[in-house]
């Protein structure tokens, strides 16, 4: 178990931690709500940014490691273009052929 925030090392599903600042010159109290996908322990998510900061996109992350939003859709499109070409060769590849 991480000892930074108390998940398991092999986690995988949604966690959202609730950050809470105080302005200690006029007690006004602000909240920040993070929430982040993990998958097996890494912070992980294939269709979108995997950490968010009041629901709106702030990290991007692909088995642990962290990319930018163009890095992310450069990963999308690549991801994209090679399930594109797995299927084409699964198609062509069930039809069989004679000898000549």
């Amino acid at each position: 178990m991480s000892t930074t925030n108390g998940i398991p090392d092999d986690y995988s599903g949604v966690v959202k931690f609730t950050f809470t600042e105080t302005d200690f010159a006029t007690g006004a109290e602000r909240s920040a709500i993070y929430t982040k996908h993990y998958r097996n322990g890494e912070l992980h998510k294939d269709d979108g940014p995997a950490v968010l900061l009041e629901g709106k996109p702030h990290q991007w992350w692909v088995h642990g490691r962290q990319y930018s939003e163009e890095e992310y859709d450069h990963f999308l499109a690549k991801k994209a273009l090679k399930e594109k070409l797995e299927s084409n060769l699964g198609e062509k590849g069930s039809t069989s052929r004679g000898k000549i």
